[in-house]
């Protein structure tokens, strides 16, 4: 089955380099015609590590081994560091996770609770529960992994004054001052409880060995990862006894191989793109699944860079964009409009104003002609002191494989068109895109943003020191953003929290470094054999409900 794949993904990559929807490092796109982040080369030899047995199952086989294969647009191994996206693999697992609604559960920790000062939280964990290698879990290996990822992220968990094991099952955290968003970071996926075995003495993953329903048994870097059923899980006894996982960057081919029959499911965030959903779902065979996801996608001004220092100019960039018809025409209506910089799914927070103003280009025209760009000799490009006003506009191959960040691109490119502005397009690979990003080498770009929480979303866009503020070029530093965040962070009182993300809101609005284009829908699809999936915001996968429907049933 795997060896079919391998040449469907073949033929449907060269039908689509020969018809140049595939952009190079030095591809300058210029009209609207075609459609975290990892990049990685695959293996070589990786194929023929098939099996001709595997590859000559017939569905039935298949269906009574109760053996799956899920295609997804990314390396589920290589993000976090740790050789298995916990939640796209199942094989690690935290504390606390979130559920469907993003409300907190239990997962390793059975109930936890807060002091009244906000200083210390405590956590009662699981009994029973043993790591893959047959080790039991208990508060120790709780400690050894708070302080691990401490270690590597210093800013995660707040200032932990202490860590105090108070029996095999229940570990006391205390900190120097209330940390609002705690509980959001121990929830996180890059939190994840792993054998201490598994770590070496310089804190690094040496193997995923953690305590989910699932192990890794074999990761065949950038192609393809294999999971097998953990028999001795602690909670509900998966029905799958093998997951593989295929990396297929290409949304076109992941689509093909689904109508195949050569991969059972499309999961993760960006799996099938908008406007292959109606191809999809015309297959009598397939259903399409959608949910609300917690992925918001932005896009980022470097306001280092002329004439992006002004803030008029910024300004005149949002009134040109009209989101709307990003989401009507480049989304096909999979996507929801965004007002503010924190997303709906996040709505205990989100301001209750708009205020991001789109699709208003005489305002556009108005504040540029203040920043000093007119068009002086009516060719229909703004210019200022001779120089005529061009923009690059940098994506990521690896991201234009996920969304339909070409389309949306070149929607902004005729936008900004119309009020005068040349928008050059470029696509490179991932890593140079990262490079040019964050050394202030484009003016633009896009890119999708799950989040910690809504505190460190704040952070890492808007505060001087923030991740994605500095990895984006954006390089914004507003004294008074920063003073509110970290006020925000030492924040437990729900209200006087809110007032903080409002006022913080207000200022970014005003900034325009980071525009909210939209809020994704995620878009998955199975196979009608395959039984159980439930979408989650942030693309949890349910693996243990997961099976495949035999013919008799």
């Amino acid at each position: 089955m795997l060896k079919r794949f391998a040449i469907t993904l073949f033929i449907a990559m060269l039908i689509i380099s020969l018809s140049g929807c595939a952009g190079t490092e030095a591809d300058t796109i210029g009209s609207i015609e075609e459609d975290i982040i990892e990049d990685a080369a695959p293996a070589e030899g990786g194929e023929e590590e098939i099996t001709e047995e595997a590859a000559g199952q017939s569905p039935a086989e298949e269906a009574a081994a109760q053996e799956i294969i899920a295609g997804l647009g990314r390396d589920p191994g290589t993000q976090y560091g740790y050789g298995a996206h916990p939640p796209l693999t199942k094989v690690l697992e935290t504390l606390v996770v979130r559920d469907a609604l993003l409300q907190f559960k239990p997962e390793l920790a059975e109930t936890w609770d807060v002091s009244d000062d906000g200083l210390t939280w405590t956590f009662n964990l699981r009994k029973g529960v043993k790591f893959h290698d047959g080790s039991d879990f208990n508060a120790e290996d709780v400690k050894h992994n708070l302080l691990r990822v401490s270690a590597s992220s210093p800013d995660l968990f707040g200032i932990m004054e202490e860590i105090n094991i108070i029996d095999d099952y229940t570990i006391e955290v205390k900190h120097a001052e209330p940390f609002a968003s705690f509980l959001y970071s121990v929830a996180w996926a890059g939190a994840a409880i792993i054998a201490p075995e598994a770590i070496d003495s310089e804190g690094k993953v040496t193997e995923p060995i953690g305590t989910g329903p699932y192990k890794r048994t074999e990761w065949v870097t950038g192609e393809k990862m294999v999971l097998k059923k953990n028999g001795d899980y602690w909670g509900t006894e998966p029905m799958l006894d093998t997951i593989t996982l295929v990396n297929i960057p290409d949304a076109t081919t992941r689509m093909l191989a689904l109508q195949a029959g050569e991969i059972d499911m499309v999961i993760d965030t960006g799996g099938i793109i908008p406007e292959h959903v109606a191809m999809v779902e015309a297959d009598p065979d397939i259903e399409v699944l959608t949910i609300d996801g917690a992925v918001p996608h932005y896009m980022t001004i470097s306001t280092a860079r002329e004439p992006f220092d002004d803030v008029n100019v910024r300004k005149a960039i949002m009134y040109a964009i009209d989101t709307e018809s990003i989401v009507q025409y480049a989304l096909e209506g999979y996507g929801k409009k965004m007002t503010s910089i924190i997303p709906n799914s996040e709505s205990e927070w989100l301001h209750p104003e708009n205020l991001y103003e789109f699709n208003n280009p005489d305002k556009a025209l108005e504040l540029l002609e203040t920043a000093g760009w007119t068009d002086t000799d009516e060719d229909g490009i703004l210019d200022k002191d001779g120089e005529r006003f061009v923009a690059t506009f940098l994506l990521s191959t690896s991201l234009i494989g996920r969304w339909p960040y070409l389309t949306i691109a070149e929607i902004i490119q005729d936008q900004l068109s119309d009020i005068g502005i040349i928008l050059e397009i470029k696509v490179v690979e991932g890593g140079l895109w990262s490079e040019t990003m964050r050394g202030g080498g484009a003016d633009f770009t896009l890119r999708p943003f799950a989040g910690i929480s809504p505190h460190s979303r704040l952070y890492s866009w808007v505060h001087s020191g923030g991740d994605q503020n500095l990895a984006m070029g954006m390089n914004l530093d507003n004294p008074e953003i920063d003073m509110l965040i970290e006020e925000l962070l030492s924040t437990t009182d729900d209200g006087a929290a809110k007032e903080l993300f409002y006022q913080i809101q207000e200022l970014a609005a005003e900034e325009v470094s980071v525009l909210p284009i939209y809020d994704e829908v995620l878009i998955n699809a199975v196979r009608s054999n395959v039984k159980g999936y439930r979408l989650h915001p942030w693309f949890y996968v349910n693996w243990e409900e997961i099976h495949i429907e035999s013919i008799s049933e």
